[in-house]
């Protein structure tokens, strides 16, 4: 399949699928406060964020089976539908223990869906448009975040249920996907074979980085909220306009990263990509400047509008059509796993203070960069060799 055939419907079912997946917490984020006061049950509430990243977690090993077993678009609609009905809970359940049921399941719709559409993202293009769609994904990702935050402030100011409202968008994804979405029929390449390490082995790195950047990635949005209004004295919509223009920021960067990659290299580029997220936690280490968190906002929007596109093209890129599919799942596990562990990491700096505990972070971000060098490649020096 070339990559001008593939239809504007289908690539705009790829982008909006690619945009609810950050829709998994942004969508009731705003509303947490008011959901602790309906259900009093400040650590369920909380669970209520961290649940589908931890099924992720759990069931990633096991999706590239069931995409084998069901294809990639069955797949994908399946996923569509259990995201829109399983995410919208909210809307009818009364108790707090169904509602965390309900976000486990919905927690194995996200990786099928983000699984299933890498898988056709690496199946439907290749070389430079590729890359070019993967950057247009990470666009999609944080401009949907920024939508959804916003709409859903607005409606948790309405009722605490109606921001759950928003993941019914992924039936109307659902609906439009039965038409736009061509299926492979190359699943059962890509799922039969066991996996050894020797397979592992080349993607490796790639997802440790996505682990780490992921979790600094948290960190910093875990920290930012607070830092803005003791410092600056911003109130939450204007912490949340804040948040918004980092989101945008990123999303310009990772419109340009495909030329950076194509220039410089993937290996430069990650580079950049750590060592902005290390400047950012520098600068939140700063306690005597009071403006800190503003130029920790500009190098967090660098670094992660570089982290996923890159990642993303590496791991499509190494990974042999073979194995492809259980290495994208392998990848949305790591990636999920650094979102799980901030609010555990951040613990830390309770114990270590603020300041040796960003120092340590950034220490630890300059070593992964130097890192890179060895074991991220640069692509334009293997184009010939590589499995497309």
């Amino acid at each position: 399949m070339s990559n001008s055939s593939i239809s504007y419907l289908c690539r705009m079912c790829l982008l909006l699928g690619s945009s609810l997946l950050v829709m998994a917490n942004a969508a009731i984020a705003p509303s947490l406060t008011e959901l602790n006061r309906v259900f009093d049950d400040p650590f369920g509430v909380s669970l209520i964020m961290t649940l589908p990243a931890i099924a992720v977690i759990v069931c990633a090993p096991f999706v590239s089976r069931l995409i084998h077993l069901l294809g990639d678009k069955t797949s994908l609609l399946l996923g569509l539908a259990i995201y829109g009905l399983l995410g919208s809970t909210g809307l009818w359940v009364d108790s707090l223990q169904a509602l965390l049921i309900g976000r486990f399941v919905f927690g194995i719709s996200i990786v099928m869906c983000m699984t299933v559409i890498n898988h056709l993202i690496a199946h439907y293009f290749t070389g430079k448009e590729r890359l070019h769609f993967i950057s247009q994904q990470a666009i999609a990702v944080n401009l949907g975040g920024i939508v959804f935050v916003m709409f859903s402030g607005w409606l948790s100011s309405i009722h605490w249920r109606l921001p759950f409202a928003i993941y019914l968008i992924a039936l109307f994804t659902l609906a439009i996907s039965i038409k736009g979405i061509v299926s492979t029929d190359k699943s059962a390449d890509s799922s039969t074979h066991s996996i050894r390490f020797s397979d592992i082995k080349p993607v490796l790195a790639f997802y440790l980085i996505g682990w780490l950047g992921m979790l600094c990635y948290y960190l910093i949005l875990l920290c930012l909220p607070y830092l803005l209004t003791q410092s600056q004295g911003l109130t939450t919509t204007e912490v949340g306009i804040a948040m918004g223009v980092m989101s945008i920021l990123s999303a310009i960067v990772a419109y340009y990263t495909r030329f950076g990659v194509h220039l410089y290299g993937e290996r430069n580029i990650m580079m950049l990509c750590l060592v902005s997220f290390a400047f950012a936690f520098l600068c939140l280490s700063q306690n005597q400047v009071d403006w800190r968190a503003y130029p920790a906002i500009v190098f967090t929007g660098i670094g992660f509008g570089c982290l996923l596109p890159v990642l993303t093209h590496l791991v499509i890129c190494i990974s042999t059509a073979r194995h492809r599919t259980q290495m994208l799942s392998g990848f949305v596990m790591f990636y999920f796993l650094g979102q799980a562990m901030s609010s555990f990491v951040l613990d830390f700096r309770n114990i270590l203070g603020g300041e040796y505990f960003y120092h340590v972070i950034a220490v630890l971000l300059c070593l992964a960069s130097i890192l890179s060098l060895k074991f991220v490649p640069d692509l334009r020096e293997t184009a010939s060799k590589v499995v497309v």
